[in-house]
């Protein structure tokens, strides 16, 4: 089946959503309002169409300009969505070409593409594309509370009950402004400790809150010690799949263990909710891979692909690799 790309309305767009039955965050119109605002990012809304003008699936495409490059990705590096591509009955064997044809009109330099698991690895290579294989946890949600509890590793079990013991809080704010600040400031203190600027702004923590929080799809839960916010985590949710977004504490707290309790008590509403999936969105640092895992949850690889459309487009992924850092602070106050 030959396929093109091209923009689609929001109607379009959700009604197509409505006939997916797994949720898929990443694909949702709402996503791409909050990364076009937490990251100042464009984001296209694409359609694949077959010969006969049916839709056939949706790709969300964000770019950004870097100096004189044109950059593309799906999803893009450093806009905090874990995976998008295409989404609906297409193969990549189809997608692939549509999106070339795409790419080339729009004069695009570079593109990324990241997959939800390695199933079109050698397609994506035969395009031209350089794969890396990444790892993510995943976490099935079982019918009750007393299997969940019975998932968890002793450690992460014994570590609950410490936080619970020595009076940790965990609770869900209500408004934007029960949150933001103190969520933000633990942030700014995370990423201090490692002379780095945090990822994510105020105007992205809002969006994401405006954005999700009244239809029910997002969760704060923040644990609070001796009346000091010392923790808290981020949860967005779609249909039945659940997602751990971000996560921060003071370490000087580490005593009371904080952040196990924040997932646990986030494991009860999930289950109550009736999430079935909870990505724990990601499992490359080994330190973090193993809180996470402590929870019971299993891992799964993943596909990142790039490909340098442009020989200004290779020299400057290069000097990115090396740069990274600084690239970062820069685009971040631009």
């Amino acid at each position: 089946m030959s396929l093109r790309l091209q923009p689609i309305e929001r109607d379009q767009w959700q009604d197509f959503l409505e006939g997916i039955s797994q949720g898929s965050l990443f694909h949702r119109w709402e996503w791409q309002d909050i990364i076009e605002i937490g990251f100042g990012l464009k984001v296209n809304r694409l359609g694949f169409f077959d010969e006969k003008g049916v839709l056939r699936g949706l790709f969300p495409l964000a770019e950004r300009k870097m100096s004189l490059l044109k950059l593309a990705g799906s999803s893009l590096s450093g806009a905090a969505t874990p995976h998008a591509g295409p989404l609906g009955e297409v193969t990549l064997e189809e997608v692939l070409p549509a999106l070339e044809e795409y790419l080339s009109k729009k004069h695009t330099d570079y593109i990324e593409l990241t997959l939800p698991d390695m199933s079109g690895k050698d397609v994506v290579e035969q395009h031209g594309y350089t794969v890396q294989e990444l790892l993510t946890l995943d976490l099935a949600i079982e019918k009750d509370v007393e299997s969940l509890w019975s998932g968890l590793e002793v450690r992460c079990r014994n570590a609950v009950r410490k936080a619970e013991k020595s009076g940790v809080e965990v609770f869900e704010p209500q408004t934007l402004e029960e949150w933001l600040e103190p969520y933000y400031e633990l942030s700014v203190g995370v990423y201090r400790r490692q002379d780095k600027e945090p990822p994510f702004s105020k105007e992205y923590f809002t969006a994401l809150w405006q954005k999700l929080h009244p239809s029910g799809d997002l969760v704060v839960l923040l644990a609070r010690f001796e009346g000091k916010i010392i923790a808290g985590g981020i949860f967005p949710r779609d249909k039945n799949v659940a997602y751990y977004l971000d996560g921060v504490s003071d370490r000087e707290y580490n005593k009371v263990v904080p952040n196990n309790l924040v997932q646990w008590e986030y494991l009860k509403r999930a289950q109550a909710m009736g999430i079935e999936l909870y990505d724990m969105v990601g499992a490359n640092i080994p330190s973090i891979a193993k809180f996470k895992k402590s929870f019971g949850s299993s891992e799964r690889n993943y596909l990142y692909a790039y490909r340098n459309r442009t020989m200004a487009a290779r020299l400057g992924r290069s000097v990115y690799v090396k740069h990274s850092d600084t690239i970062k602070k820069f685009l971040k106050r631009s």
